[in-house]
């Protein structure tokens, strides 16, 4: 059997699902011994006697347009401007990853230094689940502002957190929307990649729920140069709508394929795709594609105002939805520390599963014990000319027409 590269990638999604569940079963047998709970008391111990509470950042080097780094920075300046939390200044340090090994190789190195209470970031699923094992083993406590995998929390992690709705809540968000817009026959293709698949798997699922059909079902390798083949299968099945469960900058490339293949019908997409490099991979071919979102810079509510004026001000430009996900993590981070008079990560773990409905930027948060939220929504929005226009915006919801 020859190993394509789109085999390879694969099997590569394939097994990183499946090692989640033995390494899950080895961590808690690890947990039992002595060691596991010494290392927790070493790290409550240093944490608690710093002059500082230093929080480490992970972030994909290949994704710095994506601002929740700024976001991050912004609320620890503001937060430590107002004299910090538990008399202490919040310190950050970011690392910035190359690649999926190089991710992985920090997460080992955050752990294991006993000065960090907790750490921010990984941008993919498939690094953030992997890596989530390690910060439970070293009990750092783990807050994700992009991961939206339903495995990141499935296992009864106590240090494991996340500001963004997971896929199953989205894809029950998605498809509704779908049916609201008319839709009744639906493509589904993703990138293989655990967050794509997940992804599309879910809005499937719930596509069924609500009678609408899954017409055709196909898949694309993140390393895919061409589609012309795939658009080519697509346009032989009568569909009124496609969803692509997938990630930039391949997404975007797919549907400038789709639309010079002649395939017109309205494009949805996820989470990932929420940036304003979409226009710039795809250009035109993407206008009218719908996204859902954590985040509406338009809301006319003090917190969000006053985060977007003063992001706009440091930084020149308007936050996007990674930006404010970043600031609203630290910021529950420090008011969970609040709660608990303690930056002891068990402690401040214990406490922020049980907020409830605390104010950020993105919403308001409700977290349950797996330390998922509950009770937030999604925005939807679709790309009009390079920018994206909310759905109830009364000035430009009359340019979107079912098909470009």
């Amino acid at each position: 059997m020859m190993f394509t590269a789109e085999r390879v990638h694969s099997f590569i999604a394939m097994i990183t699902l499946r090692v989640v569940l033995p390494l899950f079963v080895l961590l808690m047998l690890v947990s039992c011994s002595n060691k596991y709970d010494e290392i927790k008391f070493q790290r409550a111990k240093v944490v608690n006697k710093s002059d500082t509470i230093n929080i480490a950042v992970i972030w994909d080097k290949k994704v710095k347009d994506f601002l929740m780094v700024e976001g991050i920075t912004q609320a620890a300046d503001e937060i430590n401007q107002k004299g910090g939390v538990l008399g202490r200044k919040i310190k950050i340090k970011v690392f910035y990853s190359e690649n999926d090994a190089d991710e992985q190789r920090l997460a080992k190195k955050v752990a294991k230094n006993s000065a960090f209470a907790a750490v921010i970031g990984h941008r993919t699923s498939t690094n953030a689940i992997p890596a989530s094992i390690t910060y439970e083993y070293y009990g750092l406590l783990y807050v994700s502002p992009s991961s939206s995998n339903d495995n990141l929390t499935n296992h009864g992690f106590e240090y494991t957190f996340r500001t963004l709705l997971s896929d199953r809540y989205v894809s029950d968000e998605i498809a509704v929307f779908m049916k609201s817009q008319g839709h009744k026959q639906i493509a589904v293709v993703d990138d293989r990649t655990v967050y794509g698949k997940g992804l599309a798997d879910g809005v499937m699922e719930s596509l069924s729920d609500i009678g609408l059909k899954t017409m055709v079902r196909r898949h694309y390798s993140p390393g895919k140069k061409d589609f012309k083949l795939l658009c080519a299968e697509l346009a032989r099945h009568d569909f009124d709508a496609l969803f692509i469960g997938g990630m930039l900058p391949k997404a975007g490339e797919f549907i400038r394929e789709l639309r010079q293949m002649g395939i017109k019908q309205r494009v949805y997409g996820g989470a990932a795709i929420d940036s304003g490099d979409l226009a710039k991979i795809a250009g035109e071919s993407a206008n009218g594609t719908v996204v859902p979102t954590s985040f509406n810079a338009e809301l006319d509510n003090p917190v969000t105002l006053e985060f977007v004026k003063n992001f706009k001000k440091r930084y020149g430009k308007a936050p996007d939805t990674r930006g404010a996900l970043g600031y609203d993590s630290l910021n529950i981070l420090v008011e969970a520390m609040k709660r608990s008079n303690s930056a002891d990560p068990s402690v401040v773990a214990s406490n922020m599963r049980f907020i409830k409905d605390w104010q950020g930027v993105t919403g308001y948060f409700t977290y349950n014990l797996k330390g998922d939220l509950e009770g937030k929504s999604s925005y939807f929005k679709y790309l009009n000319h390079n920018r994206f226009v909310f759905f109830g915006d009364p000035e430009m919801d009359d340019d979107f027409q079912p098909d470009p």
